[in-house]
């Protein structure tokens, strides 16, 4: 599997080392040396499968040769404790070949180191053990059009928060500090002829190589720059063991510490993967758990709506029932009065009907009478009185 490693490194005198033996134990080359007038050889070196040198567009064509290159280094730094290059070491995937390996660093090289001005010397070593890797050496100066060094820090005026000079003041006069000529002064301040220092480029070159090699690898193998802190992940990162704590491991000539804390590191993050799987089966039942709990609630609730729905429908065509019946009775209601005042009315008619006829009927009685009896006084009297009370009875009835 593919593992991420970047480390950034400076090559200095102050450590007693020298760019030109750097170079050459690098390259496995033989180079000369002409500060120290000695040739530095290692050509008997093992494992060194490839070696370039890459020029930004500023630099002469003679630095393609790397003993030029690192000499004109040595010559351009005065001080004893110079800093002469800035190394970066970055781990290969082994997935890919010698080929791919080549290509990856090249265009890696080109686009966040050569572009920005820097020369690079940089060499693959594989000795088939599992660890294939490059050493970048880089240098810390820029060049000039004209091909010359640049001055590793410059003087430039000093700005306020609006990006404006910022003018030395008198403090017998209070007034702006004037020079030869007239001129006026302005403060200065030594800054980095360039940004290469920069504590953000180191952040953005291990991002970038990571991007690089993932474009090769495949997606189950990629690499992330992040640490395992950063990214989230439980587990212990192991020490970048290098060629030496691997050559006293294989010939076990003695125990590497390093090697030997990384076997620890791997057994202890294979049982922490062991309790993170157990840990998600943990979760993942108590997330079914929760969904059934849920389900069962959601259940319960729709039944109790549905008992609630029922309730409100019963209560509902209940008093529309009532109302129903309450109407139906208030019709009834005033049916039956309307239909007693019409029977009273026309029972008053037949008996006034009645009581026409009666007289009519008594008085053609009357006149049959009188033709019978002739004019006999008292029976007409007796006629009369019965009239009268038959008159009287049947006023009494009208009431």
């Amino acid at each position: 599997m593919a593992i991420y490693h970047l480390a950034v490194k400076t090559i200095s005198r102050g450590k007693g080392q020298s760019a030109v033996a750097s170079s050459a134990y690098r390259s496995g080359e033989k180079l000369y040396d002409k500060r120290y007038e000695q040739t530095k050889n290692f050509t008997n070196k093992k494992g060194i499968a490839y070696s370039e040198t890459q020029l930004p567009s500023e630099a002469p064509l003679d630095y393609l040769d790397r003993e030029t290159l690192w000499n004109a280094v040595e010559h351009a730094e005065k001080q004893s404790n110079a800093r002469l290059a800035r190394e970066v070491e970055v781990a290969l995937p082994k997935e890919l070949s010698l080929n791919q390996h080549k290509r990856l660093l090249h265009n890696y090289i080109q686009e966040n180191f050569v572009s920005k001005g820097m020369c690079a010397d940089w060499s693959i070593h594989d000795k088939n053990d599992g660890n294939p890797h490059a050493h970048i050496m880089l240098t810390v100066r820029s060049i000039k059009k004209n091909g010359s060094w640049a001055p590793k820090r410059k003087s430039s005026y000093r700005l306020d928060d609006s990006g404006n000079k910022i003018p030395i003041i008198d403090p017998t006069t209070g007034k702006q500090k004037i020079g030869a000529r007239n001129a006026k002064q302005w403060e200065r301040e030594s800054i980095s002829y360039n940004n290469w220092n920069d504590k953000e480029n180191i952040e953005l070159w291990r991002k970038n190589w990571a991007k690089a090699c993932n474009k090769l690898l495949g997606q189950a193998k990629k690499i992330d720059h992040r640490s395992y802190e950063r990214q989230g992940r439980i587990q212990i990162p192991t020490k970048h063991e290098g060629y030496y704590a691997r050559k006293l491991e294989s010939k076990k000539a003695g125990a590497s510490e390093i090697v030997s804390y990384n076997k620890k590191v791997r057994e202890h993050n294979r049982y922490l993967q062991f309790l993170l799987l157990e840990w998600q089966k943990v979760q993942e039942m108590i997330t079914k758990v929760k969904q059934q709990i849920q389900k069962q609630k959601n259940l319960e609730q729709e039944r109790i709506d549905d008992i609630l729905r029922r309730a409100k429908r019963a209560i509902t065509d209940s008093r529309t029932a009532n109302t129903t019946v309450r109407e139906t009775d208030s019709k009834d209601q005033r049916s039956a009065g309307t239909d007693t005042k019409t029977l009273i009315r026309e029972t008053r008619a037949k008996q006034r009907d009645f009581e026409v006829k009666r007289q009519f009927a008594e008085a053609e009685r009357e006149k049959r009478e009188a033709k019978q009896s002739g004019s006999d006084p008292s029976r007409k009297q007796k006629t009369k009185k019965k009239h009268a009370r038959s008159t009287t009875r049947n006023k009494g009835i009208s009431r």
